[in-house]
């Protein structure tokens, strides 16, 4: 009987389609075909960033991170996990047309003073990529003006009181220049690399970013043979797509000048 219902359904909206009265292309348009992974740095208090970092592009100020969330929140934006992303990458799930990933680089202790309690606040969903070796078992106490980085401490205790709020990997120890000037990836081996992935291996972390978005051949495979289920690079902002190759999604750059403005263009694209 259910069978019958449900082979009725298909033909009454077949013949619905066919007649003109339910329009098949905005059908097909209520769901993403493209995801803005937006992609954030560290985030200080307005004071800090005017004095410290007027012309960082990598550091934001509060109330310009807080003032995009709202518009987000406001807007009935989904939020979404990286794991739920490459289900969606995958074909194992659809999206709304209004889907967006909020990232953040690098693990800076201010993800839990600063952009926790926002997160929090709008009930939104984001991905922070840590760097391994900086990740210390405590996180020092915050002090604006200083730099320091999150401990598992609070890694932790956020995993705990906010789920939404995830973890992944920006790499053990690839985040840093060589002495040339090159990204560190440009002068490891394949057993480097290899063993810098192996060391993350005991945080349990299921998607990759590559430091400084540089990646090569040797990396794509050992994340895939350590079991990765995607990486995402950072260099060309653009939309996330299905045809992008696994270990080479793209993000889009919300840098320290960007404002309103900025977000709602790659959002409303």
């Amino acid at each position: 009987m259910k069978r019958i219902s449900f082979i009725v359904v298909i033909v009454l909206i077949t013949l619905l389609i066919v007649l003109g009265i339910i329009d098949y292309r905005k059908m097909n348009n209520i769901y993403a075909d493209k995801i803005p992974i937006i992609t954030f740095h560290r985030i200080v208090p307005d004071d800090i960033k005017e004095n410290m970092y007027k012309d960082s592009e990598w550091v934001g100020s509060v109330s310009q991170f807080e003032e995009m969330m709202k518009y987000i929140y406001d807007n009935n934006y989904k939020t979404i996990s990286t794991e739920e992303f490459y289900d969606w990458y995958e074909k194992k799930i659809e999206l709304p047309k209004k889907t967006v990933l909020i990232t953040i680089d690098d693990g800076f202790y201010e993800d839990y003073y600063i952009i926790y309690p926002i997160l929090k606040k709008y009930n939104l969903k984001a991905t922070s990529f840590v760097v391994g070796i900086r990740t210390l078992e405590k996180t020092h106490k915050y002090v604006p003006e200083e730099t320091h980085y999150l401990g598992m401490d609070v890694i932790n205790k956020i995993k705990k009181e906010y789920p939404n709020y995830e973890f992944q990997s920006h790499s053990y120890n690839m985040h840093y220049y060589t002495k040339d000037g090159r990204h560190r990836i440009k002068s490891m081996s394949y057993e480097e690399i290899d063993e810098d992935i192996k060391k993350m291996e005991k945080f349990g972390f299921t998607t990759f970013a590559y430091p400084f978005g540089d990646f090569n051949d040797s990396a794509k495979e050992l994340l895939e043979k350590h079991n990765y289920l995607c990486a995402f690079r950072f260099a060309h902002s653009d939309y996330a797509k299905r045809s992008n190759e696994r270990y080479e999604i793209y993000r889009i750059k919300i840098n320290g000048f960007a404002n309103l403005d900025t977000l709602k263009k790659w959002l409303n694209n």
